[in-house]
């Protein structure tokens, strides 16, 4: 049975398009054709319903790609396993969101740098979490610093550190000379804060449950939030409080709210399951399993 075969197979089992299949194949239809019916015959049964323009897997055709899939993912781990105890440099391919790059962050890389025996490259890169839940499920990366646990069984993860819900207020405003508040405190006030979809969308609803508060739930990160507040002394945010506030620390005052819990929003590190054969993926991630159980 050719492997090129059933890559094709694969690939335009989950497509179901042959002209999408082939043009990611990067071969020709009619190959592509030949090459699905040569499997039809080897395996004497219809792996696929030709309909016009589309295809459908069979009952046989369906088996058979949950075994060629997982094949071909354990075939894959195996080659990069190889290519990794080949080269002595190794990778380890790391993505967070922004707000996730803290002085906790920093002493665990710098920590693992100072213990490991390993030559090791670290390859970073942010984003959002949906866009890092994405590439560690197309193996682009294997760690990611994010807000959501991201339940998968290709996927693994850890509490980490948390973080402080804080009020941010604008220098000019009467409330910035406070170092604590009550919500109470806030009632005629207009705030800003996270996005209800958002991770954070749930706790916020319970800390504000039943206070007469005025909020504007539409935005995504801190950055925005602080910059808001500076630029309109009225307005004060719910914001998290993370080293991208440091910024504004010049125009805009961090309060701490009596009712919110230091621990208000979770971060996790995520991790894909099979990048833990890598041998300084490995070593990473126990030394953070380590450094998470003692915070």
């Amino acid at each position: 049975m050719n492997l090129s075969h059933l890559h094709y197979f694969e690939t335009l089992a989950e497509t179901k398009n042959f002209q999408e299949a082939a043009r990611i194949e990067s071969i020709t239809q009619p190959t592509l054709s030949q090459a699905i019916n040569g499997l039809e015959k080897e395996l004497d049964c219809q792996l696929f319903i030709r309909k016009k323009g589309s295809v459908d897997l069979t009952e046989k055709g369906a088996q058979f790609y949950q075994y060629v899939s997982t094949s071909l993912r354990f075939l894959n781990t195996g080659i990069e396993l190889t290519q990794n105890d080949a080269q002595p440099k190794q990778e380890i391919r790391m993505g967070s969101i922004f707000s996730a790059q803290s002085k906790e962050w920093s002493n665990l890389i710098y920590d693992f740098r100072k213990k490991t025996n390993l030559e090791v490259t670290f390859t970073i890169s942010q984003a959002t979490t949906e866009t890092l839940a994405a590439n560690l499920k197309n193996g682009s990366l294997d760690i990611a610093f994010v807000d959501e646990p991201l339940i998968d069984s290709d996927l693994g993860y850890l509490p980490c550190w948390t973080q402080e819900l804080t009020l941010l207020v604008n220098k000019r405003h009467p409330l910035s000379k406070r170092s604590f508040i009550s919500l109470d405190d806030l009632v005629g006030h207009y705030l800003i804060s996270y996005d209800l979809q958002s991770s954070l969308g749930s706790a916020l609803m319970e800390l504000i449950d039943g206070k007469p508060l005025q909020v504007g739930y539409r935005y995504k990160d801190e950055i925005t939030l602080a910059s808001i507040v500076l630029a309109n002394p009225d307005v004060m945010a719910l914001a998290c409080r993370s080293w991208l506030l440091d910024a504004y620390r010049d125009e805009v005052c961090i309060l701490h709210i009596k009712e919110a819990p230091k621990n208000f929003r979770q971060l996790y590190m995520v991790y894909r399951l099979s990048a833990q054969q890598n041998n300084a993926v490995y070593e990473f991630l126990t030394l953070a399993k380590e450094h998470f159980t003692k915070a």
